[in-house]
């Protein structure tokens, strides 16, 4: 319990019996329900899991009977933690990899601040930046940036840190059906969050690393990700500015497509008849390619700006 606010951590556990009592064994004594979700592994996490549960009644099992990813285990053990009553709910790792002596800086900066949501950003604490495997760094910059676009939370960094803290209201409001069910989730919780307008923050927090076994596919999640990312921008546009509320970012952003789509169609066309015929064309036929394409940039730079000014509103 936190002052009167009854907290749940959902962890999502694959082939994870070197780290998984670890775990388990160092949460705080302020959380009140831990739901373990064993996504079919191979090794001895389910074993380990149901001996330290014996000896601890906050311990609650979903056990996935075929590997269905990270993203469906915490999608469901977020769930189950907010049917049991947790006012708030975070995420911590089955590889020790989140440090739970930070838990309750995350729940007083959450609110302090009154956000719904409260994540990790590795990137803001300097030295224990240094250890994080360089590959990591470098594609967890370019994905953040891409992420910022998709989702509207341009202040936000470190997007693929999974150590979070979400409240009750926003698990049940949480528009579940876009939410991805691998190593998208992070991003598409986001772009979640984006549309039901939840206030979220950041904060200093190092990650560990240890014995930890990445199982990650780098090349297919990365396309995997990029994929999520343009389809979610798409759904947060449709859903945040046309279908909740017209509002003009909407018709700025498509209206500049539309044109720069014209303008650029219009060079094109130009440049093929210059090579295939050699007509010069003329400064009205030019104006007409690059007019589109002046207007267009400024109309899709006018919607980006607003989108800026709208997270700051929120």
């Amino acid at each position: 319990m936190y002052k009167k606010l009854s907290v749940g951590v959902a962890v999502p556990a694959y082939n994870e019996e070197k780290l998984i009592e670890k775990t388990l064994s160092t949460m705080p004594a302020i959380v009140d329900c831990i739901v373990v979700i064993n996504d079919c592994s191979t090794d001895n996490t389910l074993s380990i899991i149901k001996k330290l549960q014996k000896n601890d009644s906050r311990i609650h099992i979903i056990n996935n009977k075929i590997n269905q990813g990270i993203g469906y285990s915490l999608t469901h053990g977020l769930k189950k933690a907010a049917d049991l009553g947790c006012d708030r709910v975070a995420v911590m790792a089955g590889d020790a990899q989140m440090d739970p002596k930070y838990l309750v800086p995350m729940l007083d900066s959450m609110e302090k601040r009154g956000l719904d949501f409260i994540k990790a950003n590795r990137f803001m604490h300097f030295e224990a930046l240094k250890t994080m495997p360089k590959h990591r760094r470098f594609g967890n910059i370019i994905v953040t940036i891409l992420t910022k676009f998709a989702t509207g939370y341009y202040s936000i960094f470190d997007t693929q840190n999974g150590y979070v803290i979400y409240t009750q209201d926003v698990i049940k409001r949480m528009p579940w059906h876009i939410i991805g069910s691998r190593y998208e989730f992070e991003n598409t919780i986001l772009i979640g969050l984006s549309i039901i307008d939840a206030k979220i923050g950041d904060i200093a927090i190092p990650a560990l690393y240890d014995a930890e076994t990445s199982t990650i596919n780098l090349f297919s999640t990365t396309m995997r990700v990029l994929k999520c990312l343009f389809i979610g921008f798409w759904q947060r546009i449709y859903y945040k500015y046309v279908l909740y509320g017209f509002h003009p970012i909407a018709l700025f952003l498509f209206t500049g497509l539309v044109l720069l789509a014209a303008g650029t169609f219009g060079g094109i066309w130009i440049i093929a008849e210059r090579t295939i015929y050699s007509t010069s064309p003329t400064s009205g036929t030019i104006m007409l390619s690059v007019l589109p394409i002046i207007l267009g940039v400024q109309l899709l730079l006018t919607a980006l700006v607003m989108d800026v000014i709208e997270e700051k509103r929120s």
